[in-house]
């Protein structure tokens, strides 16, 4: 086996792993249910140690699992569409995303700033979730036939730049855009990298 797909297996097993966190966590607080992170991880079935390589504190946990409340997973979001179609799995990657940020942009700018301070005191924990990645590599299902996986690895990382509250925030506070350029602008890059036009 390489490397590079152990790698893959590994990334895979530590979003799942955090994703227990996260979905313990918010089993919990919607029983109101005070929670703290060896509480969650040993309701989860994982263990402190690990568990605190995902989240620093009660806080880190608390901030990440109500914003995990308003994600949706991959069945939610494809679910009515058909694997085959790619301009419609586009357009919904993008509506969503867009949606996501610009309806809570506040707590994913707090989060973002959260997050960027604790990757410098804790320079080894697991930080992000990557739900953006899953996300963006179900949309693109129907092209992992005809490209590569290096073109796809590629691709997939090339359309998680834009998919972040980063983004919405360089294009807004840096490039001065409104909502709907900020939209436009995600529509005119995610064609030029998936289907190669304008």
């Amino acid at each position: 086996m390489s490397k590079l797909s152990l790698d893959k297996g590994r990334i895979i097993q530590k979003l799942k792993t955090r994703e227990a966190l996260l979905s313990k966590a918010n089993e919990l607080l919607k029983q109101g249910t005070e929670i703290n992170v060896e509480l969650v991880a040993r309701e989860a079935n994982i263990s402190k140690a690990t568990a605190y390589r995902y989240f620093s504190g009660a806080d880190a946990l608390k901030r990440e699992a109500s914003l995990q409340l308003k994600a949706k997973t991959n069945d939610d979001l494809f679910t009515d569409l058909n694997d085959n179609d790619l301009p419609g799995r586009i357009e919904r990657l993008i509506e969503y995303h867009f949606k996501l940020f610009t309806e809570n942009e506040n707590e994913f700018r707090l989060f973002l700033s959260s997050v960027i301070g604790e990757s410098v005191i804790h320079k080894n924990s697991q930080l992000r979730a990557g739900r953006r990645v899953a996300l963006i590599r179900e949309a693109l299902k129907p092209l992992q036939i005809s490209l590569s996986p290096a073109v796809f690895d590629n691709m997939v990382n090339a359309l998680s730049v834009f998919f972040g509250i980063e983004s919405v925030t360089v294009l807004k506070d840096v490039c001065k855009l409104s909502n709907e350029a900020v939209l436009q602008t995600w529509k005119w890059s995610v064609n030029r990298i998936v289907f190669f036009k304008d």
